[in-house]
């Protein structure tokens, strides 16, 4: 392939090239030594998912909850930082999605339905990640108005004493009627959105309510079941893990269920992640184009990353450090998404050169296997990613 330089002095590449390879725009690339060889990298903000965690606090203390082990402050996102970030949004071509979830439950920010309604005049899909319990008939009905496409909702048991168990302080006939009451306002108003999506964290203490799922899901006329399994945070979840290094039996499928949507009839969807730990390793939140952007207004490349938290892989415990490429506050999302710094780490992530920790024959006495450092490829390491395993799943 020629290249010219342009009045600059830039690359710039074919257009037919561009096209091909998605790389519209970019005309400037960063050239950088690997051990490949010299590499170029067009430098484009073609970022199409942005997750935005507007707040860390939550008003429940679910069992699997990182909060439950981790230093980090319990904040909300402040408006200046929202604008700034709304500003950086505005900015890219081929954004598609905005996902607010994260580790908080995004209704106790007091300026979320304000958040919500300005995202959406981008003109992009919306998603929103809650527990449910939050979502009285005002919420609900400015949920309708504001024109939110899905609202996905944590369900980790189908029978109420199992759902209390596990996501302490919430009770399942209150998500129930909620929810229940938010698609009244949706046939009232003739309106099909937001479409309701659940999300179930699979353990040994709920795996027998998983097939029972699908009558909740009919009756909360939800048309997707997206199953995980846990990120063990502390010993007690550790051994509540139903994946394994090994083959794994897999788990129940929940029957399939039919719900109408206006003059269709649509089938449910259930998603069911990976038993065990294997060879082939994919980061969605890379393949996606996608980055996370927290309370404070750092960015980080993925739900994984987003905070600094302990978690057990196979028995072994690991300290993952935040890691954070830029701040809305300081730099412009397209500036932080097109720094040296951050292109070189999604082409690291893309090709996956990492090693397999949890195959290493030295794992158990290795000091790198304990953070999120590499002995080898790009530091921080994503060598132990349940996520690249397709094991933890996300919306």
């Amino acid at each position: 392939m020629r290249m010219t330089l342009d009045s600059k002095g830039y690359i710039v590449l074919p257009e037919d090239f561009c096209r091909r390879y998605g790389l519209e725009g970019g005309k400037e690339l960063l050239v950088a030594g690997t051990e490949m060889g010299i590499m170029l990298f067009p430098l484009c903000p073609n970022i199409r998912k942005v997750y935005v965690e507007v707040t860390t606090r939550c008003n429940l203390a679910c069992r699997t909850c990182v909060r439950n082990v981790w230093g980090d402050p319990l904040a909300d996102m402040g408006d200046a930082t929202f604008k700034r970030l709304l500003e950086g949004m505005r900015e890219l071509p081929e954004l598609q999605e905005v996902l607010f979830g994260g580790y908080g439950e995004p209704f106790v920010h007091p300026r979320f339905l304000d958040y919500l309604a300005a995202v959406k005049e981008l003109g992009v899909r919306v998603t929103v990640s809650t527990n449910g319990t939050l979502l009285d008939e005002e919420r609900a009905r400015a949920l309708v108005e504001i024109g939110v496409d899905v609202l996905s909702i944590s369900v980790d048991g189908a029978r109420p004493e199992v759902f209390a168990d596990i996501r302490q302080g919430a009770d399942l006939r209150t998500v129930v009627e909620n929810v229940e009451a938010l698609n009244r306002i949706k046939r009232e108003r003739g309106q099909l959105i937001p479409r309701i999506q659940l999300e179930f964290v699979a353990l040994k203490r709920n795996v027998d309510d998983l097939p029972a799922l699908s009558e909740l899901a009919y009756r909360l006329e939800a048309n997707r079941i997206l199953v995980t399994h846990v990120l063990p945070h502390t010993p007690e979840m550790a051994a509540e893990a139903l994946y394994g290094r090994d083959e794994r039996p897999p788990l129940p499928i929940p029957p399939g269920w039919a719900l109408r949507s206006g003059p269709w009839l649509l089938w449910g969807i259930v998603e069911l992640p990976r038993m065990n730990w294997g060879a082939e390793r994919r980061c969605r939140f890379m393949a996606n184009k996608a980055l996370v952007v927290g309370w404070d207004g750092g960015v980080s490349p993925c739900y994984a990353l987003s905070h600094t938290y302990p978690y057990y892989i196979f028995g072994r415990r690991k300290n993952v450090t935040r890691y954070v490429l830029g701040n809305v506050n300081e730099k412009s999302l397209a500036e932080i998404w097109t720094s040296d710094e951050y292109v070189r780490f999604r082409a690291e992530v893309l090709n996956f050169r990492f090693p397999s920790c949890v195959d290493c024959l030295l794992r158990d006495t290795c000091d790198l296997a304990e953070s999120n450092s590499g002995c080898w490829g790009w530091s921080p390491s994503c060598a132990d990613c349940l996520w690249a395993q397709d094991i933890v799943r996300c919306p």
